[in-house]
């Protein structure tokens, strides 16, 4: 049968997808008990899904049920063989059946894992002015196996749909998350541009803020919005977990949002973008860490709002359906104005976005940054980044036109998509009056064509030297703090390639998160703790750089880029001022009109540095570029700054702001957040990147 089937080792490996030789049958253990390292061990012996399909025709389409399978083919046969092959058969194809019953009462019907495409488009009727209220959601962390765009991997999802459920709020609410996690590694849930002021245990990073969510456990997030509004979105932090599917906006309104809108719109919806891959995060996470690996995974294609649709044709290795997969529509009433909300909620690649004919597209928003609108063909959104975005429905002649959002490939180590893999998500523009919405059968396509007039050539943020915030603010003058970072990657024992800050690369403690022992060393009087600027005491500079800072400052950030690619880092519970950036080393202060340090103006009549920047909490250092921030360190607790890349900030490319200890000294770590750390250390890292020393004993 081995010869027959001419098996071939594939990249993938997930707990929901286990294959081995069939000639294979002693008991072991099930994928759900498998923890990571042993998950890993069985790479080796994985083979291709679509190859197993022609060896066996009873294999269905989720890969539960190859589960199943594979627990059939490893039952000992020993004691069958006696009461004949006929009675043996009958027991394993009965045992086959039950397991197989069991998984799909767990996955559910394939066909009802797509988020209807009408819950991403906000309510006209909202009440903006309505009293601050509590808004409560309850979510189960569930695995399923599914094809967003034909093409089926496993995925990890809130409550069994893709992309996950729109969180709306007024600012002064309350947010409550009641979540359970059923899936088969640890989890937790980061509120992607939340300040969480006065609730930096709800931030959601493991190993920072918190332990993860145990496999079995649950724990409820609360935290009011306070402070700020606009665009926001929730992921997986334990990982890479965003990208097999645990993700989903966070809509804020500000108590007076229509009179802040210098562009009046008639709806108001949310395009969420991202790149896609078809392995599981565990299996490419371990591929891009280990001995030898210089790049990163490259994506198989895009998804735009959770959609697309590929030619099954062009996947013969995959397991693939596409005739329950449809492009996103966006139906428009013509001669109004419509508000599209562009979140990338990517690991890896930027996206180039323009409309078909449509040629004036003014940016409103940046981040939960209102700004002056400001006109263009496109625009430019790396991952985390967001950016709103004023649609006039004002064309003429036709009423189908391409919405096209186009990874930028050429950022890639590599120009070309493995697979065949197609580097642009679309959605169709139809203008229609209002009532008039189409149905998939009746809906035609656009025969438009690209005309923005956009090629962009070069990797790297052009917003802050184009977009101007509203309400003006201007930047602290004075810095008390000026901080020096040095980025690259860099390749070090066993020839391991990591992310690095000033030579340290990050790894979390997930059983014994920063917040918690720093709270715990101030109570005490730990004096390690107490230590203000780099703390080189109480941490480890070799795998946690963290800077402290007492009472309210200002700090500078000097981001000097020795790689070859950009990286857009992500500040958790701040928003930026970005002062300056560009090519080669960082010029100095004075270039800039500031004193040394930062610490004030060379000529207090000469304000442009400081008038007005551009506020965002992920800011771009370009390819050996530089990059100076400014924030203002007045938000208690640690907070991960790490590049918002997956690849690279998984890879150590982070570290911690350690703020306001004169106000840490008076916290206790909430009890709920405690008895999270109860459960094992082996339950705690289920889905982490795999520990250095797994590759330890590798050739050097």
């Amino acid at each position: 049968m081995a010869g027959e089937c001419n098996y071939k080792p594939v990249r993938s490996s997930s707990p929901l997808s286990i294959h081995v030789e069939p000639s294979s049958y002693e008991l072991g253990p099930s994928p759900q008990d498998l923890d990571l390292e042993q998950h890993v061990g069985l790479l080796a012996r994985e083979k291709s899904e679509e190859q197993v399909d022609a060896c066996d025709e009873q294999d269905t389409i989720s890969s539960l049920e190859d589960s199943s399978r594979l627990t059939q083919t490893r039952i000992s046969l020993v004691w069958l063989l006696p009461l004949g092959s006929f009675i043996a058969t009958v027991l394993l194809l009965s045992y086959a059946l039950r397991l197989g019953q069991e998984s799909r009462r767990h996955v559910g019907p394939l066909e009802d894992f797509r988020r209807p495409a009408s819950e991403y488009i906000l309510d006209s009727t909202w009440d903006f002015d309505a009293p601050p209220r509590i808004r409560e959601y309850d979510w189960v962390i569930q695995e399923i196996v599914a094809n967003p765009d034909g093409v089926f991997r496993p995925m990890l999802t809130v409550n069994g749909k893709f992309p996950g459920e729109l969180i709306r709020c007024n600012e002064g609410d309350t947010i409550v998350v009641n979540v359970r996690n059923e899936a088969t590694n640890a989890t937790a849930l980061h509120w992607h541009g939340l300040f969480q002021n006065g609730t930096n245990w709800m931030d959601g990073t493991p190993g920072v803020t918190q332990c993860p969510i145990a496999p079995g456990g649950r724990f409820r997030y609360e935290f009011k919005i306070e402070n700020q509004a606009g665009t926001y979105f929730y992921h997986g932090h334990q990982a890479a977990q965003g990208l097999d599917g645990l993700v989903g906006p966070i809509i804020i309104h500000s108590r007076n949002e229509r009179e802040q809108q210098e562009i009046p719109y008639v709806s108001d919806r949310v395009v969420l973008l991202q790149d896609w891959y078809y392995d599981p995060s565990s299996a490419l996470l371990k591929q891009k860490l280990s001995p030898g690996s210089e790049s990163s995974p490259i994506p198989n294609g895009a998804l735009l709002n959770g959609a697309n649709k590929v030619d099954c044709a062009l996947h013969p290795s995959r397991r693939c359906d596409n005739s329950s997969a449809a492009l996103t529509t966006f139906d428009l009433q013509p001669d109004e104005n419509h508000r599209l909300r562009l979140i990338n909620t990517g690991a890896f690649a930027w996206f180039e976005v323009t409309v078909d004919r449509h040629l004036d597209l003014p940016v409103t928003e940046i981040d939960g940054v209102n700004v002056e609108p400001a006109s263009d063909s496109g625009l430019i959104i790396g991952p985390g980044q967001r950016y709103s975005m004023i649609l006039p429905a004002n064309q003429t002649g036709a009423d189908l036109f391409w919405f096209r959002a186009r990874m930028l490939k050429h950022c890639f180590s590599e120009n070309v998509l493995p697979e065949h893999g197609f580097d642009e998500a679309r959605a169709v523009v139809r203008y229609a009056p209002l009532g008039s919405a189409a149905t998939r059968e009746d809906l035609a396509l656009p025969d438009t064509e690209n005309d923005s007039g956009k090629a962009t050539t070069e990797c790297k943020d052009v917003a802050p030297g184009r977009y101007k915030p509203v309400p003006a603010l201007a930047a602290p003058e004075y810095a008390h703090k000026s901080w020096y970072l040095r980025v690259n990657l860099g390749i070090g024992d066993w020839r391991l390639e990591r992310g690095h800050l000033n030579g340290s690369s990050f790894r979390p403690n997930l059983k014994s998160p920063t917040l918690h022992r720093v709270v715990d060393g101030l109570r005490s009087s730990n004096q390690s703790f107490q230590l203000e600027g780099l703390n080189d005491r109480a941490f480890d500079l070799d795998t946690e750089l963290v800077l402290s800072h007492n009472g309210v400052e200002v700090v500078d950030v000097i981001l000097q880029n020795f790689d070859e690619g950009n990286h857009p880092f992500h500040l958790h519970g701040h928003q930026m001022f970005i002062l300056a950036s560009g090519h080669g080393y960082f010029p100095g202060y004075e270039s800039l009109g500031l004193a040394p340090e930062g610490k004030g103006l060379l000529d207090p009549s000469n304000t442009s540095v400081i008038d007005n920047p551009l506020r965002r909490d992920v800011a771009t250092v370009e390819g050996f570029g530089w990059l100076l921030i400014r924030f203002i360190a007045d938000n208690p607790g640690l907070w991960l700054f790490h590049c918002h890349m997956v690849w690279h900030g998984e890879s150590g490319m982070a570290m911690q702001f350690l703020s306001r200890l004169d106000m840490l000294k008076k916290w206790a770590v909430p009890e709920e957040n405690a008895r999270l750390c109860e459960a094992s250390t082996d339950d705690l890292e289920k889905g982490a990147p795999p520990k250095d020393s797994f590759w330890y004993g590798s050739s050097p």
